[in-house]
């Protein structure tokens, strides 16, 4: 299986490919490679991904014949910050790292974030490509240009827009993946069929069983889709300024809130899944439909074996938290709602009237 999702900028005249395939090594990419010329290549990834796929790895570029270095980073959301990125730095500077090396995040989401943003300020801009290795990023995080870290316990409040050479996603790299982290993953899968394609809704509601079980039947319809989906948006709108890619966030404004107020024990996806059970609630609660679509969304997440709440979810904490997030303006808070199933909706509020709707809304 070999797919291609080609992403073209109209305001930068910039394309490049999100490369989806099954191949057990990694020779769409060394192909890729072999064509582009390159001062010095690095492989940025941290301990865990290096552990399950440094064979494999190794073994694609020894029989390629292409010579690398390796940044290894710690694995997880709470090293994804300015430290960690000033040890990328330090690994650099003693090759003498120009304009025309090339960095290589491998990772499932963290790493990517942390070495487009390096790519993009190291030399104030070198070229950079994502591989990723979790479903989550495979059809969201890593599409789109998106950079950044945490700061002050805000999520990706430091960042930048910087887009890489090529996207690639392997399917193989999702079988080492537990059961737990695949199933966060669906959780965007959900949430583009509600805000923009009811066929990938409807495929998620009716095989269940094959998508929890990774079936090849079921997978490129999902990875294919999902990014299909994702390029629309960041074609139409690629730095959020008119509105259109941060329907993107459906789920996201809650989720990230969910995912600080727990210290990241709940998932990203886990997060955003229970995001958007909220987000349709509040919906209701102002009347933007009278239909059944947040038992709807309920369901669909609950039958994906995914949580639909947190326990002693301080309602006071999530409203002060959601004052930080990035779509607010003008004193106003941003939030993406929906009128009904592919019919988001951005709704700006003033503060007291959301601390009011949440206390209204059961969570």
């Amino acid at each position: 299986m070999n797919r291609l999702v080609r992403l073209k900028l109209r305001s930068a005249e910039y394309r490049y490919d999100i490369r989806i395939n099954d191949e057990r090594l990694l020779h769409s990419l060394m192909i890729e490679l072999a064509s582009l010329r390159y001062s010095n290549l690095f492989i940025v990834t941290n301990t865990v991904v290096w552990k399950l796929y440094g064979p494999r790895i190794t073994a694609s570029f020894k029989k390629a014949g292409i010579a690398y270095h390796v940044v290894l980073l710690p694995d997880g959301e709470a090293y994804k910050n300015l430290k960690t990125v000033q040890k990328i730095y330090d690994a650099l500077l003693p090759y003498h790292v120009d304009r025309r090396s090339i960095l290589i995040g491998i990772d499932g989401g963290v790493v990517g974030y942390m070495t487009g943003f390096d790519a993009s300020t190291y030399m104030r801009g070198i070229r950079y490509i994502q591989v990723l290795t979790t479903l989550l990023v495979q059809i969201d995080a890593a599409i789109g240009g998106k950079t950044g870290v945490d700061y002050a316990l805000v999520k990706n409040i430091v960042g930048t827009f910087y887009q890489p050479l090529i996207v690639y996603s392997n399917i193989h790299f999702l079988e080492t993946l537990s059961h737990r982290i695949y199933r966060a993953g669906i959780a965007e899968v959900i949430k583009y069929g509600i805000i923009q394609e009811k066929s990938l809704f409807s495929h998620v509601q009716k095989h269940r069983a094959g998508i929890l079980a990774q079936t090849p039947q079921t997978m490129p319809k999902i990875v294919y889709g999902s990014s299909r989906i994702k390029t629309e948006f960041v074609e139409k709108d690629e730095k959020e300024t008119s509105g259109i890619r941060m329907l993107l966030n459906f789920g996201h404004t809650f989720g990230h809130t969910i995912e600080r107020s727990t210290q990241y024990r709940t998932l990203h996806g886990e997060a955003v899944g229970i995001g958007m059970i909220i987000a349709a609630r509040i919906s209701c609660v102002l009347d933007l439909y009278k239909k059944d679509v947040p038992q709807k969304i309920e369901q669909v997440i609950r039958d994906r074996a995914l949580p639909v709440s947190v326990n002693n979810l301080d309602i006071q904490h999530l409203s002060k938290s959601i004052n930080y997030d990035k779509k607010g303006k003008a004193g106003k808070i941003a939030l993406i709602l929906l009128k009904d199933i592919r019919m988001p909706v951005v709704y700006k509020m003033d503060k007291k009237m959301f601390k009011k709707i949440l206390m209204e809304v059961k969570i």
